[in-house]
């Protein structure tokens, strides 16, 4: 399976003279082997001089784009003692302010000791494999010069055990990083699996932007001009207010009415989470509905809070967290009171 390489800069590499035609005439085809080993490869076409052609380079390079943004691996729930972990710095969390802010404040900080706890005890899985793995194949060598001890026997099925549990939380993992929903865990150990995965890194990656018709790709730059442009597109000019006039609105029932103005129940807000799709988050913090449906428990209390501040104020107030902004529609999607 051969597949093209993202191209950067122009969109062509050949036009006739009179400009009355163009095409794409040269192209790398690259072997998912190939990506493997420079999974960050990128074709550039190159300035044209003489000829009716641009040459095409193929480079890989690696950028810094700097910290990456927190999400939760949903491989932490399979950790033992993970929703302990949570319940535990959830609780012991003080913070003020009114019920929005705290829960912001309260996900901010669950956030700083998630980032530790991955690093110090989660770790990283690909070592921890190479590790098992390593002395699991010591323990066999042994094994095939002389019987092995009880409590070796009994070490190397620990450690098989132990390979198992690895094996499943990476598959999660990459699961997770392909982002496909069709892609079904028990699918781990094909080529293709693992080739989606770094054909869709590839694919989605920022590869620069191009300012005053010059492509650039240094990642302070590129922010710059990410933050430029969305400025623009979203500031606010001129008041377009909507202007209803007289306009004869229809009346709903008092019985109706008053249904539709009692407070959110815990089990209609419940109904509404465990409908949305657990990998997804909500908003842009990071926290997926994994883990909210896994902790759900530990965090009910200050999420119905929320649900039950909107339901006083009508709208949210400034600095709400943004994660259960998006869940208030889902909720009166979800209520039959709507239907």
């Amino acid at each position: 399976m051969l597949v093209e390489l993202p191209l950067v800069g122009k969109k062509f590499t050949w036009y006739k003279s009179d400009g009355s035609a163009k095409s794409r005439l040269n192209r790398f085809l690259v072997s998912m082997e190939w990506l493997q080993l420079w999974p960050m490869s990128k074709q550039y076409i190159q300035p044209r001089e003489v000829s009716d052609y641009y040459a095409v380079v193929s480079k890989s390079w690696v950028k810094d784009w700097g910290p990456r943004p927190f999400k939760t691996i949903d491989a932490w729930l399979l950790e033992s003692g993970f929703k302990d972990l949570v319940k535990s710095k959830w609780n012991n969390y003080e913070v003020q302010g009114n019920k929005m802010s705290r829960l912001k404040d309260k996900l901010k900080l669950l956030k700083g000791d998630l980032k530790e706890w991955n690093m110090c005890v989660f770790g990283n899985l690909e070592e921890s494999k190479r590790r098992i793995v390593m002395e699991i194949e010591k323990l066999d060598v042994r094994d095939a010069e002389c019987d092995l001890l009880e409590d070796e026997n009994l070490r190397r099925l620990e450690l098989l055990s132990q390979r198992k549990v690895v094996e499943k939380k990476l598959e999660s993992l990459n699961r997770q990083k392909a982002r496909s929903t069709w892609l079904k865990h028990g699918d781990s150990n094909s080529k293709f699996y693992h080739s989606m995965i770094r054909w869709r890194k590839l694919r989605n990656e920022v590869k620069g932007v191009e300012i005053d018709n010059q492509w650039c790709e240094e990642p302070e730059s590129v922010r710059k001009e990410a933050k430029r442009v969305f400025e623009q597109r979203f500031m606010a000019t001129i008041d377009h207010g909507v202007r209803l006039g007289h306009v004869d609105f229809k009346y709903l029932p008092e019985a109706v009415s008053l249904k539709m103005v009692n407070a959110f129940s815990e089990l209609e807000v419940k109904a509404a989470i465990w409908l949305c799709e657990g990998s997804k988050s909500p908003g842009p913090d990071g926290f997926n509905f994994n883990f909210i449906k896994s902790n759900w428990e530990t965090l009910k209390e200050e999420i119905m809070e929320v649900v039950y501040a909107f339901e006083e104020y009508g709208s949210f107030p400034k600095g709400c967290n943004a994660s259960f902004i998006a869940l208030i529609p889902k909720v009166m999607i979800s209520s039959d009171r709507y239907l």
